[in-house]
């Protein structure tokens, strides 16, 4: 008896454009909703959990103004949420009787490159940083130095499983 050889062939047309689908539209979409939820927890720790973005302002006389007339709250306000480059979310309404004047209008970060994802959370009022890294004695109980930094380094683990949990198929 002769071996004749057989040649098979498999129609892989199908799990392709799946492979497609899940590469392309569901796995972007779930990407993006986690760096939301893992975002907005980041900005709702920061105003929520000790040391606190700080709201209230001393009744010091400042550059010719008595600072207890400016609005309370600005800096908590100032907060906004970017993922790829799309504003999300906002602290606008954390702020007390502030006016949210600081809220970025757009994303002013890096580029963002083909086929990767970012979620990005600014407190965008110019008094921001040095209110994160100088200026120990605050006006307002539990507000202090590294409001963000503190909960960015201390729960970050606690922010990826919210994003994996959310991009878990």
């Amino acid at each position: 008896m002769s071996r004749k050889s057989e040649i098979m062939n498999l129609d892989t047309r199908e799990v392709q454009s799946r492979m497609a689908l899940l590469n392309r539209t569901i796995l972007p979409a779930k990407i993006k909703r986690g760096l939301t939820m893992g975002g907005n927890r980041l900005m709702i720790d920061v105003i929520i959990e000790s040391p606190t973005a700080p709201i209230r302002r001393s009744d010091k006389f400042i550059s010719g103004y008595l600072d207890s007339d400016r609005k309370a709250g600005e800096l908590r306000a100032s907060g906004a949420l970017f993922v790829d480059g799309t504003k999300k979310r906002t602290t606008v309404h954390y702020g007390e009787f502030a006016t949210g004047i600081y809220q970025p209008n757009s994303y002013g970060g890096t580029p963002i490159l083909p086929f990767s994802h970012e979620a990005c959370v600014v407190f965008n009022a110019p008094y921001a940083a040095e209110q994160h890294n100088s200026w120990p004695k605050k006006t307002q109980g539990g507000a202090g130095m590294h409001f963000l930094s503190t909960k960015l380094y201390g729960n970050a683990v606690e922010y990826i499983a919210v994003i994996a949990r959310v991009i878990k198929l």
